[in-house]
């Protein structure tokens, strides 16, 4: 970046009631890393000048350093003028509306909207979390790079200490995440804990849903250097626990399934009732599904049961609606219904209550495999009701993985 550019953003520094010390701080920084400063604005907190100063800005510099108007009042409307400028829109950042709402806690003060917004980032952003303060601050990639800081001194200090060594020191930083299923994070932890420790590259755990994940980031002289550290990790993670990763950064569990299927020219259908669809959305949002996937039924009804996938109502009356042999009759009438090479099918109880007399939280999920069908049984206790559909559809889709992995 050769050509930097640092605007002070408050209608307090035009006043002159405080001194611009941001300016010469951030400019002292730059000039260690070797990045010239060309120009010093300031602007006050008005939007049409804002977006004015900003756009200048933008022609003229590759790297644009912004302080301040990223705070809760009306008139801090920094990212509010940048995101027009951008066309990036402005989303909520979970992370720092966590420390938000924890600060305030702290504090027995309730969240209002002011607060809440500072939270907000432009999409796309790398968020850059105050390690003193509560608004975030955002670097952004583009053919002109920009970089927001509050305006408070002391926190803007803080990032550019922590921010300006990771962007500016000639290396690069390179991140994937490794992605695991039916392993808890406990375990997983258990399994790689020394290699939680390395300082490059590094690993870091994260828990989801159903799921683990293992983010390792490396740091070196260009990409394809950091990519290779990051594959020898990888590699050495995997022969520990290869036997759980289905996918790296935002592959899915049905995304992997949906490969695997292409991979062998095989067909998938899925029966839901306790799902209610969920299984067949997860499938149709991968790109190539539509090449695998048959198609399927939502049937939470006894009779469309019947109709639709042969469950004999005697079995339902027998045995109740949420049984090993319901799910064993909605996956064989799918398949026959289909032709298709694999079938899914789903029962349960979702809860809050239970209409069958099984505990909430009874899940069953039938797998027809080409070499015949097998019914699952899990329970999720104490769980609440879209967290037990979510866990039921990972299960269901991972069981059917596995099987396929041993060739059935």
């Amino acid at each position: 970046m050769k050509r930097a550019e640092i605007i002070a953003v408050g209608s307090e520094l035009l006043l002159g009631e405080i001194v611009n010390t941001n300016a010469s701080y951030i400019s002292e920084q730059l000039s260690k890393y070797g990045v010239s400063v060309l120009y010093h604005q300031v602007v006050g907190d008005n939007a049409e000048r804002m977006r004015e100063t900003f756009e200048m800005a933008r022609r003229r510099s590759d790297l644009v350093i912004v302080t301040g108007g990223l705070g809760p009042t009306a008139d801090d409307v920094t990212k509010t003028v940048l995101s027009d400028l951008l066309e990036r829109p402005i989303v909520r950042d979970e992370e720092a509306f966590h420390t938000i709402q924890q600060f305030l806690r702290s504090r027995n003060r309730e969240m209002n909207e002011g607060d809440a917004r500072q939270a907000d980032v432009l999409a796309g952003a790398d968020v850059l979390q105050n390690p003193v303060g509560l608004a975030p601050g955002m670097w952004i990639e583009g053919e002109t790079t920009w970089m927001l800081l509050p305006g408070v001194p002391r926190e803007m200090r803080a990032l550019v200490d922590v921010t300006f060594p990771k962007k500016f020191s000639g290396a690069t930083l390179v991140s994937e995440s490794l992605r695991f299923y039916e392993i808890g994070e406990s375990a997983l932890d258990d399994a790689v804990k020394d290699l939680l420790n390395g300082s490059n590259p590094t690993v870091a755990p994260y828990a989801e849903t159903g799921e683990a994940r293992l983010r390792i980031s490396a740091r070196a002289i260009n990409e394809t250097v950091a990519r290779a550290m990051i594959q020898e990790m990888k590699a050495e993670i995997l022969s520990r626990v290869g036997s759980y990763y289905f996918g790296s950064d935002d592959e899915t569990i049905a995304s992997y399934l949906v490969q695997s299927l292409t991979r062998h020219h095989q067909t998938l259908a899925i029966a839901e009732s306790l799902t209610g669809g969920e299984v067949q959305s997860m499938i149709t949002s991968t790109p190539g599904a539509s090449a695998v996937f048959l198609g399927g039924v939502v049937t939470y009804s006894d009779e469309l049961k019947n109709r639709y996938l042969g469950v004999a109502l005697d079995t339902i009356e027998q045995h109740s609606v949420v049984s090993k042999e319901v799910a064993y009759e909605m996956v064989d009438g799918l398949a026959d219904q289909t032709n298709a090479d694999y079938a899914l099918s789903f029962t349960g109880e979702a809860g809050p209550t239970s209409s069958s007399g099984r505990p909430v939280g009874t899940v069953y999920i039938g797998v027809k495999t080409p070499r015949g069908i097998e019914v699952i049984e899990r329970m999720y206790p104490h769980q609440e009701r879209n967290v037990i559909r979510m866990r039921a559809a990972k299960d269901g889709l991972w069981a059917l993985i596995q099987r396929m992995k041993k060739g059935e």
